[in-house]
């Protein structure tokens, strides 16, 4: 009842409001819906706020998207303080046709088409029944918010004939209010000769962020945290992998934390992932629990940063495809990143390039080198404890330094006290005492 009412004010001659100047807040989208559409959305609302705008106006021309980025757009608009305007600028086909719904008033530019809103796939095929239900009422609850033909905008998702329908189609049935060439024209329809343009524009800030998620550089730097991480798991101690790892994690979390699309839940998840990677890197000898369940913690930590977090309120039918996707990109990633870079050292290794970072020369015992480890101040009989526990092989701490060992016989706890009995091969093997 309120939108109706808000409807009809908005209809009515605003002349009458004499040298008062209208405020209008326009914001533009041009692109496909995604998550960043949806929080680039709610800023530009909560800017218009800010300045105590009349009109929001958002220019639409969009293939559509994201379901869920288009939902929390639908909720952000039907909340909106002051009169929303959707102007159709070619197209608002799909997850489109639901935002423009969403306003109060709809005004369209010639030669342009709203509807179509079936659900699909990646591969744009029909999703099943459940969700094409659960789009109808979206469709249909929010026309009837704003007052427009609840069947009308059912039958924009499936039925007999999907409903697509032209400037001058939905100007025919009251679908839309009015056909514009441009924002002003728009304003001036709405009634107002006194008006002041406010448009949202992007910072500096906004356009890395929007860089940094785009699809194919959120990809790449997958790639660069999980190829890391297994490089450095394959090479212990602090070096070029796991650095990569790191600055590429920055980079990756940063946006989407930044955007509002992480919480700090899913942070303390990847970082405690990271934790246990590092426990198995410098602590615990080989590679074992810790080292599966860091990589299992990290990978679970980068499927959920990338479930936009409405899905767990677990409204509708639950969109199993939000859940799989993450699932597959981040396994793909990961091996595609693995392989990229066993691929890329396998190219490397005939160059000359790669004698600055790796040795390649031959090592001849008659030129000095040994191919056992030299342990430097270590004997027999020395005494020590065990650092870690010795199942057989770990690590045992001697003259104030960590040192790889083995026990002779059995299984030695950590923190026991034991004695060198015989160093072989440059291994040195120990028993309690």
């Amino acid at each position: 009842m309120k939108r109706f009412f808000l409807l009809l004010l908005c209809l009515l001659p605003l002349t009458a409001r004499g040298a008062d100047t209208c405020r209008v807040y326009v914001l533009t989208i041009d692109s496909e819906i995604h998550a960043k559409s949806a929080r680039t959305l709610e800023k530009a609302l909560e800017e218009a706020e800010t300045l105590n705008a009349d009109v929001f106006l958002m220019r639409l021309n969009t293939f559509g998207g994201a379901l869920d980025a288009a939902d929390r757009m639908r909720t952000a608009l039907l909340e909106a303080p002051f009169t929303t305007v959707s102007f159709i600028d070619h197209q608002a086909a799909s997850a489109g046709a639901l935002i423009s719904l969403a306003c109060d008033l709809i005004y369209m530019s010639p030669g342009s088409t709203v509807g179509s809103a079936t659900v699909v796939n990646q591969n744009g095929e029909p999703m099943p029944e459940k969700y094409q239900s659960y789009m109808r009422s979206l469709m249909r609850a929010t026309a009837e918010e704003t007052g427009r033909d609840p069947e009308l905008a059912e039958q924009m998702v499936n039925g007999e004939k999907i409903v697509s329908l032209t400037t001058q189609e939905a100007l025919d049935i009251g679908f839309s209010q009015g056909k514009a060439d441009n924002i002003s024209q728009v304003v001036e329809q709405l009634g107002y000769t006194n008006y002041e343009i406010s448009e949202y524009k992007e910072t500096w800030l906004d356009k890395v962020i929007g860089f940094f998620l785009l699809p194919m550089v959120q990809t790449l730097l997958l790639m660069g945290i999980i190829g890391g991480v297994f490089f450095e798991l394959k090479t212990p101690g602090v070096g070029f992998p796991l650095g990569l790892a790191v600055v590429c994690a920055i980079f990756y979390f940063s946006p989407l934390f930044l955007e509002g699309m992480v919480q700090y839940w899913e942070l303390i998840v990847m970082i405690l992932g990271i934790i246990l990677l590092f426990l198995e890197i410098f602590i615990t000898p080989g590679f074992g629990v810790l080292g599966i369940l860091g990589i299992l913690t990290v990978g679970i930590g980068l499927t959920f940063s990338m479930i936009d977090n409405w899905v767990f309120e677990f409204e509708g039918p639950f969109p199993w495809n939000s859940i799989l996707m993450p699932v597959a990109i981040v396994s793909i990633s990961g091996l595609a990143a693995v392989s990229t870079l066993l691929f890329s050292v396998h190219m490397l290794f005939p160059t000359k390039a790669f004698n600055h970072i790796a040795l390649r020369k031959n090592l001849k015992t008659e030129d000095g080198f040994v191919g056992v480890p030299v342990l430097e101040g270590i004997k027999t009989g020395q005494e020590g404890v065990a650092f870690t526990d010795l199942r057989p092989a770990g690590k045992v701490t001697i003259n104030g330094k960590w040192v790889e060992a083995r026990a002779v016989v059995g299984y030695i706890t950590k923190n026991t006290k034991v004695k060198v009995v015989r160093i072989e091969g440059g291994v040195i093997f120990v028993e309690t005492l």
